[in-house]
């Protein structure tokens, strides 16, 4: 008996070393985007940086200011705000991101397509967060809510003046793990055209903001 639990315990641990050994995180030397202990500290962070490369990929893309460079919070404040509506995630859809989701669903964290309040990525985010204000709705909601509905709190971020939030990782990882991967659930990306950098339309980098500091979008005035 005690020789079958130990092989049982060695074959779980072998999947998972396999399992882990397929996925290449991209990411491993980047800062930790959360600071409390979690399950799997190493693909949330993935997850959270694989979001951002997609969306300032896509915000470097459909950039129409040759002149303006994009920052990370410029383009989380453009997918937030078109998350508000109805958003093509399609546009967003990364190949890495695919291999992240893939991996993020066997942590059990969705229930059907919503994303569950309880768990230990977002008891540590809802710990983290560093707007007060966003803090105490987050939190009140993962106490009354079985599962968290990415429109409620969408639309406190973008109603929010404190546009510091942006740059809050881990107020951004839940947006990744609920406005981003979430909306990945049912989806069959097998024939996706991956979003990958468009270097020969835009240079975003190689040109300072001559509006910096004006808390202008990436795509401000622009409707898509």
């Amino acid at each position: 008996m005690k020789k079958l639990v130990v092989a049982s315990i060695l074959c779980v641990s072998l999947l998972s070393c396999k399992k882990d050994a397929n996925f290449v995180y991209k990411y491993a030397d980047k800062p930790l985007a959360l600071t409390c202990k979690t399950s799997n500290d190493k693909l949330y962070n993935e997850a959270y940086y694989t979001f951002e490369n997609a969306v300032v990929t896509h915000a470097q893309n459909t950039n129409r200011n040759p002149n303006r460079a994009i920052t990370s919070d410029q383009a989380m404040r453009n997918f937030v705000t078109r998350s508000r509506g109805a958003i093509n995630i399609n546009e967003y859809v990364t190949e890495e991101s695919v291999a992240v989701f893939k991996a993020l669903q066997d942590q059990g964290l969705w229930n059907g397509d919503k994303l569950k309040s309880q768990s230990d990525v977002i008891s540590c985010i809802g710990k983290s967060i560093s707007n007060n204000d966003l803090k105490t709705s987050f939190n009140a909601l993962l106490t009354v809510e079985e599962n968290l509905d990415p429109k409620l709190l969408v639309s406190a971020i973008a109603s929010s003046n404190n546009r510091s939030q942006y740059k809050d990782k881990a107020l951004m990882t839940y947006i990744a793990l609920d406005a981003y991967f979430g909306k990945f659930i049912g989806k069959d990306f097998s024939a996706i055209e991956y979003l990958k950098p468009n270097n020969s339309a835009n240079n975003t980098q190689a040109k300072p903001d001559p509006h910096a500091g004006h808390n202008h979008g990436p795509n401000d005035g622009h409707k898509h």
